[in-house]
């Protein structure tokens, strides 16, 4: 790779700023926000400490898997747009266009979200002042952060990694300390912690209670995917992946399930209390009942830095994502646009949406919001499920050509086809439980059914609506995937063509696909 390609494009295409040692700090938290700062102390109430500890543990597998599947996927094809592009190319463009746009839509609103997370950790100390005060500021503080690009994104986000590192661990040896009954101001008895916390509501409200966990943990994971986005503005984009492959299980083990596990042992949360998923953090709850109030003030602290990290890191995703399937076409061409290395217009978009967050200071705001969230319910699975089935697609293809796969890949996914088989069941069944946890959920105020499956209706409506208008075809014949980028040749960008593919209907609108027509990768040395 040219010295030219560390430094902001001046050709209209993103430029490489992002350092390795950037990339691996975020790979270690950069997706860690409410999901599982916030929304674990909900699904500890409603399914018990071994239900979240089960849940977070077989879906950080099947994350596992699918990071792998892309980091395959991206060493043999780097693209801007990352798993969209792969979901265009190896399945179909209709598919493509629904999940370019889901990802979009999803990371938007988690963007709001997130603010409004950071608003009610924020009443933790005050519950007076109006909530435009602390929202105007973490709004101004994204605007501030993102117009700088990417480099200056990475180093903010290197600086949220530490402080997400350093308040998960601290957690982890101060929750070791109240168990081993090493906190003078804590006089709870023994028999009220530990494992006896498990005896009776490890697993509460039973099938129904697993469910709706399971259904929180795929929200908690969200993002994990978005290294594939940030690897198209790293120096090195291939050796980061193989890095993001490797750490990624670290990460599930330190920062989920090492956290959830000890705070089981510390925490017991009745059922009818602080089931919605904007309450006070389980962990500095958690520290409270220790009667640790400076140092649940300081863990609150963190956890609002952490969790404006969460929404920076969406600003980032969204308007990428935005900017890649508007460059194919598939988008206001507006957003395509880049300007001084980053998605200029695709960026205003993302932080004009964060302005949604004031919703909540409007009768009946917190309706409104839950139902905005509920587009974003399902983006995750169906994100994660299009990445497995595109590695699987991937190698299918190889073999259907005659060819070797060390022609192709240079890195190849340890759990292979098997495993993102695997990862594919796990996600349908988080699908379903999220549809089946809104049917039968043991919340005193259950959500709208409807709310529980509007993400699926919104995917099925741009999926239908694209297959409607350019007469798409279903799924991408295995001999007619291109696989003329091979391993070791960087893919500048996908070009737009028009015309017959050979048997006249595989079609994308901004491009055809096909075996014999031209080529949809460029390659050069």
């Amino acid at each position: 790779m040219d010295s030219s390609s560390s430094t902001l494009a001046a050709d209209g295409s993103l430029g490489k700023v992002i350092t390795t040692r950037q990339f691996v700090l975020m790979a270690l938290s950069s997706s860690i926000g409410a999901g599982v700062l916030l929304a674990t102390y909900p699904s500890l109430a409603v399914g018990g400490p071994g239900s979240l500890l089960i849940s977070f543990l077989v879906l950080g597998f099947a994350v596992w898997i699918t990071m792998c599947a892309l980091g395959e996927l991206s060493v043999a094809f780097p693209v801007n747009g990352s798993f969209y592009e792969y979901s265009v190319h190896f399945i179909s463009p209709a598919w493509g266009f629904a999940m370019g746009w889901n990802y979009v839509i999803n990371f938007l609103f988690i963007i709001v979200f997130e603010l409004v997370v950071m608003l009610l950790c924020v009443r933790y100390w005050d519950k007076a002042t109006p909530a435009y005060c602390f929202l105007l500021p973490f709004i101004g503080g994204l605007i501030l952060v993102n117009a700088f690009g990417a480099k200056w994104y990475a180093e903010a986000e290197n600086v949220f990694a530490v402080c997400k590192m350093v308040v998960l661990s601290a957690f982890i040896i101060v929750a070791i300390l109240i168990v081993s009954k090493n906190i003078p101001a804590d006089t709870r008895p023994a028999e009220d912690l530990g494992f006896n916390l498990w005896k009776h509501n490890a697993f509460k409200n039973g099938t129904s209670g697993f469910l709706y966990v399971f259904m929180a943990a795929g929200m908690a994971y969200g993002g994990t995917e978005m290294l594939g986005i940030t690897a198209a503005e790293c120096e090195r984009p291939k050796k980061v992946m193989r890095l993001a492959c490797k750490i990624v299980p670290l990460r599930i083990v330190w920062l989920y399930l090492l956290p959830i596990f000890m705070l089981g042992l510390v925490l017991e949360v009745p059922l009818n209390g602080h089931t919605q998923s904007g309450g006070i953090s389980p962990f500095v709850a958690a520290v409270d009942q220790a009667r640790l109030p400076i140092l649940a003030g300081v863990l609150n602290g963190i956890i609002i830095v952490a969790v404006f990290s969460m929404a920076n890191a969406s600003v980032f995703a969204s308007s990428r994502a935005l900017q890649a399937i508007s460059a194919r076409g598939m988008g206001p061409s507006i957003f395509a646009k880049i300007k001084w290395g980053h998605p200029i217009w695709a960026l205003v978009l993302a932080l004009f949406i964060s302005f949604l967050s004031l919703v909540k200071l409007a009768r009946n705001g917190d309706k409104v919001f839950d139902w905005l969230l509920a587009l974003a319910a399902g983006s995750n699975y169906f994100t994660w499920i299009s990445i497995c089935v595109c590695h699987i697609r991937l190698r299918l293809a190889i073999r259907r050509r005659g060819l070797q796969e060390d022609d192709i890949l240079r890195w190849k996914s340890p759990p292979g086809i098997i495993g993102s088989a695997v990862a594919i069941l796990i996600f349908i069944f988080g699908l379903a439980a999220q549809i089946v946890a809104a049917a039968r959920s043991p919340l005193p105020k259950p959500p709208h059914i409807l709310a529980s499956i509007l993400g699926i209706i919104v995917v099925f409506v741009f999926w239908a609506g694209y297959m409607a208008v350019k007469r798409s075809v279903l799924l991408i014949p295995l001999d007619q995937i291109d696989l003329s980028a091979k391993a070791g040749d960087s893919v500048s960008n996908l070009n737009v063509h028009h015309g017959d593919t050979g048997n006249g209907d595989v079609e994308s609108g901004a491009e055809s696909v096909g075996a014999g027509s031209s080529e949809m990768l460029n390659t050069h040395g």
